[in-house]
């Protein structure tokens, strides 16, 4: 009845519609997981400013504070890791969005560029965070030597932007 044309035709019709549908997918996707194009031009002004102790940063409805770093004298004699000198960050995480997200994961320290190990340290921050809510804690990062440079980088778990927020610390 239709003939090799018209089965061609139908079938060329039905890609051409299951294209649109796919580019209009990959789209939603593409901005779900990487935000709208002005979301991405601030996530990229983020990762190049250089913060302080007290700055605010929102990153994907994250938003996190560093409140205090400091050397601590005290150890840990559980502590897999040796240490000349051991580094406490005391942070405030707030969950602007609407799903429960991991926190105390989500920050790494440097000294020179060269990442720091963890250090376990009293009211250590390893948790979850329902929606609207905020936790206060710290983290501790063993140091050997005596490095020139320290930075905390700071890039929530559940953001997958590879935006990072990076912080110069002075303890």
């Amino acid at each position: 009845m239709w003939g090799c044309g018209g089965c061609l035709g139908i079938f060329i019709i039905l890609a051409i519609i299951f294209g649109a549908c796919s580019a209009v997918f990959v789209n939603s996707v593409d901005e779900e997981v990487n935000g709208t194009k002005e979301e991405q031009k601030k996530n990229k002004e983020t990762s190049k400013k250089r913060y302080k102790v007290g700055d605010d940063v929102t990153i994907k409805d994250v938003q996190f504070k560093l409140v205090d770093a400091y050397y601590t004298d005290e150890r840990n004699e559980f502590a897999d890791v040796e240490a000349d000198k051991v580094l406490v960050v005391d942070m405030e995480i707030k969950n602007n969005g609407d799903e429960d997200i991991p926190v105390g994961a989500d920050v790494k320290a440097y000294a020179d560029g060269k990442q720091l190990e963890s250090y376990p340290v009293d009211d250590e921050l390893l948790d979850g965070l329902s929606p609207g809510r905020s936790i206060q804690g710290k983290t501790g990062f063993a140091i050997t030597g005596n490095p020139e440079k320290l930075e905390l980088e700071f890039s929530p778990f559940s953001d997958f932007s590879g935006t990072k927020a990076i912080y110069n610390l002075e303890p």
